[in-house]
């Protein structure tokens, strides 16, 4: 399953905003059509919309002062102007305003269609810009790996000896087990403290925006490619990328990323000239590459290259020794370096086997300390679901990983009341990963 594109379509025209919203619905989109702005931006207060198709002259409310209204409260909301009155003034405003592009009454909806799609990568673009913004940089932060356990102490040891080492990385270990966090760590041992570390989740970005983002384009290289963009990259220079979900990579950009992991050039989109870049590469899963390299769906010279250094991350319940220390920790990471947890609540949480790992672990640290209005947070205080899942700490052992996964999932969902965006940030995966899995439990198929 692929995640739906949530497109709005405001026409006082019945048949032609009726004709849209099915050729739209008939692909990857979920369309909500309006004969009105008042009805549009009502429809806009209840749910986010990608892009817009606007009538600009309307009755009452105009595709204008529509899109200005939707602006306020979703910055990143893409729309594409349409009237029967195409006039060089209008479009202007239109355009001026933030329309992505502007187009007149009749249109080939093919066309249409391109714009559509542009307008939404356009979207997608903004909205990772600013989440790289945000996270590029790691000043000011500590990373270290707590705990004391045997595994503990072996993970520090490898991430010490491997920081230095421009080499690639391969880091293996199930959802929540710190993965990212480990490749924060070995960036700031091995790299300058104003190096930049870009995160990017290969999982929930398309293809073909996640390609232009990581290596650029040219000018020309598509509609609407202005001017020569770097990529990350060449943005990372210096530093580290950090590639999550490695597995849901494109094979063609498998392909371009094993020759710059082999040469230190690549090409950007719409280019033939080399570009180099001396970007250390981080790489993460928690699938069996080598199983997918048997399917031909992850390239074997890739999987060879990326895994020359390996780190696997122990899940919680490996090191469960480490938990108290794991605690003091979040704690202080979530504000609540004031409370602390009674020994039958550590105890409590002990006897658990955390299938969400160190996220789950945060997730339950954080919400207890929330809700508590004590300074020392008693067994009682921690989420109940902890006695239900953890059947006395003995069948939980007897479950195969896939069944441990699928009782979180549902857990979660059903935690979420559904809520699909909710559940996949607790759960640390993407919106189309997670309908993928959701699937799968539901035909009984395999985790691929």
């Amino acid at each position: 399953m692929t995640e739906k594109i949530n497109l709005l379509v405001v026409d006082d025209e019945g048949p032609l905003r009726d004709l849209l919203v099915e050729r739209f619905s008939r692909q990857e989109f979920s369309v909500t059509g309006c004969v009105s702005g008042e009805e549009a931006l009502a429809a806009a207060a209840k749910q986010g919309f990608d892009v817009g198709i606007i009538d600009i002259r309307m009755p009452g409310m105009s595709g204008i002062d529509l899109f200005r209204a939707i602006r306020k409260t979703q910055p990143q909301f893409e729309a594409v102007a349409l009237t029967g009155q195409a006039t060089i003034d209008t479009a202007i405003e239109a355009m001026k305003l933030g329309f992505y592009d502007y187009i007149a009454k009749p249109t080939k909806l093919y066309e249409l269609e391109i714009i559509v799609r542009k307008a939404y990568e356009k979207k997608m673009l903004a909205m990772e810009n600013v989440r790289l913004k945000s996270r590029i940089g790691l000043h000011g932060i500590h990373y270290e790996i707590a705990g004391k356990s045997e595994k503990v102490r072996e993970l520090r040891a490898l991430t010490g000896k491997i920081a230095k080492s421009p080499t690639p990385v391969l880091i293996m270990g199930e959802t929540g087990a710190g993965k990212e966090y480990a490749a924060r760590v070995i960036h700031q041992m091995g790299m300058p403290q104003d190096a930049p570390f870009i995160p990017v989740n290969c999982g929930a970005i398309p293809h073909g925006i996640l390609e232009n983002q990581l290596f650029g384009h040219e000018e020309g290289a598509y509609t609407g490619a202005v001017g020569k963009k770097e990529g990350w990259l060449e943005m990372a220079a210096g530093g580290t990328i950090f590639l999550e979900e490695i597995e849901e990579l494109h094979p063609a950009t498998q392909v371009k990323l094993h020759r710059f992991l082999e040469s230190g050039v690549f090409q950007r989109v719409g280019g033939n000239t080399d570009v180099g870049s001396n970007a250390r590469v981080i790489a993460s899963t928690q699938a069996d590459l080598r199983e997918l390299t048997l399917k031909k769906t992850f390239r074997e010279d890739l999987y060879y290259r990326l895994g020359v250094v390996t780190v696997q991350m122990p899940p919680l319940r490996e090191r469960k020794e480490d938990i108290p220390e794991l605690i003091t920790a979040f704690l202080k990471g979530t504000g609540g370096g004031g409370k602390k947890f009674s020994v039958k609540a550590v105890n409590a949480m002990l006897k658990y086997d955390w299938p969400g790992n160190l996220r789950e672990l945060y997730n339950v640290v954080e919400r207890t300390a929330l809700l508590s209005s004590k300074n020392t947070i008693q067994a009682k205080d921690v989420p109940l679901s902890l006695d239900k899942k953890s059947k006395g700490g003995k069948l939980r052992h007897l479950m195969s990983l896939a069944e441990v996964e699928r009782e979180h999932l549902l857990y979660v969902l059903s935690a979420c009341g559904g809520n699909i965006s909710r559940a996949s940030r607790i759960l640390g995966v993407s919106r189309p990963k997670l309908y993928r899995k959701i699937g799968q439990y539901k035909t009984g198929g395999k985790k691929n």
